[in-house]
């Protein structure tokens, strides 16, 4: 269980970049206000016009509720966990070439067993699942904004088998990756 999970045991900790509930609006910082507004333009006054507004603020897409908004490691478990911090970049740096559990914790000089218990206490996921969900993510940018075809974009993420990609891929988001990429067409 996550701190804010400890601190506020029945509040619904959200993933999504903004949520519009009832009368409810909320969404998280940096540009995810932006994308909430150009969202509610597009649902009031139709995506022709929500695409000029965007324009206008130099935005080259607009993100839906869907979509990640990526908060640094830093910022969610504190500066005073550098093993992790160090742990969480490597994972981002090494995408197309996924390392091992056991290379991380040679890297960062911890045992496998600590390493675990530190991404279960601090992000509520074991370092495996953390990895497969940053890479899975990396997979949903790519084949929303580039037209690289679904087999590149599996290699390119570190996937050495398609089938398995699917897979991993439909239980993370839902969907197969060919409607992720017929969706943001």
């Amino acid at each position: 269980m996550s701190p804010l999970h400890k601190r506020f045991p029945h509040v619904r900790f959200a993933d999504e970049l903004f949520v519009i509930d009832r009368d409810r609006v909320t969404c998280t910082g940096g540009t995810a206000p932006l994308d909430l507004i150009l969202n509610l333009v597009g649902q009031r006054l139709g995506q022709a016009r929500a695409a000029q507004v965007s324009e206008q603020f130099i935005v080259e897409r607009i993100r839906g509720t869907t979509d990640y908004q990526h908060i640094s490691v830093d910022a969610r478990v504190g500066f005073s966990r550098a093993e992790l911090i160090e742990v969480v970049r490597l994972m981002e740096a090494t995408i197309e070439e996924p390392l091992s559990l056991e290379e991380f914790a040679k890297l960062v000089k911890l045992s496998q067993r600590h390493l675990q218990r530190m991404f279960k206490m601090f992000l509520s996921v074991s370092p495996t699942h953390y990895y497969l969900t940053l890479r899975l993510r990396r997979t949903r940018e790519l084949l929303r904004n580039t037209d690289a075809s679904i087999s590149r974009v599996t290699a390119v993420c570190g996937f050495h088998s398609s089938c398995h990609f699917s897979k991993v891929y439909r239980t993370q988001f839902g969907h197969a990756p060919s409607i992720e990429r017929r969706q943001s067409a």
